[in-house]
C-alpha cells in the first residue's frame, strides 16, 4: 500500500467518523456493566448516591434493608430493569443509556434523572479506545 493510498483511506475513516463512533458505542455490553455497576454500588451517573425523593435517604428503611440484606438501593429488585438497558447512540456524538423497563420512568422520578450514564469515564475509554484502534487498523491498514 502506498502512502497516497494510506492517507485515502485514513481520511475515508476520519469522515466517517461519526459511524464508526456509534458502531463501538451502541449496545457496547460492557459500557452497560460499567453503568450496571455504578447502580449496584449506589451510584448515580455523575458519582453521587442514589437518594430516594420519597424519603431523602440514601437508605432504605431498616425493615426493607433487613430483608434485602444490604441498606444502600441498587435498584435490582429481580433483575428486569438491569436487563432491559441498552445503549443507544442517537446522532453524531448523541448516545445515552436507558431500561425498556416499563417502570423506569418511576424510578428516574423516584430517584434521579441520573440513574443512566457513566461517572467513569476513564474506565469507558479503556473500552472504547482499544476497539476504535482495532476498527482504524482493519479499515484503514
Amino acid at each position: 500500500m502506498t502512502i497516497a493510498e494510506l492517507r485515502k483511506r485514513s481520511n475515508a475513516f476520519v469522515a466517517a467518523i461519526d459511524l464508526h463512533i456509534a458502531e463501538v458505542i451502541e449496545h457496547n455490553e460492557k459500557l452497560l456493566q460499567l453503568n450496571k455497576g455504578q447502580l449496584k454500588a449506589s451510584k448515580t451517573s455523575k458519582g453521587g448516591s442514589l437518594i430516594n425523593s420519597r424519603t431523602n435517604s440514601a437508605r432504605y428503611s431498616p425493615a426493607y434493608a433487613k430483608r434485602k440484606g444490604y441498606s444502600n438501593p441498587d435498584l435490582f429488585v429481580n433483575g428486569y430493569f438491569y436487563k432491559e438497558m441498552d445503549l443507544l447512540f442517537n446522532e453524531p456524538k448523541d448516545y445515552f443509556i436507558t431500561s425498556y423497563a416499563p417502570f423506569t420512568k418511576y424510578l428516574i422520578e423516584m430517584y434521579s434523572d441520573d440513574l443512566f450514564g457513566i461517572n467513569n469515564k476513564r474506565k469507558a475509554k479503556a473500552i472504547t479506545t482499544p476497539l476504535m484502534i482495532a476498527r482504524y487498523r482493519r479499515y484503514v491498514l
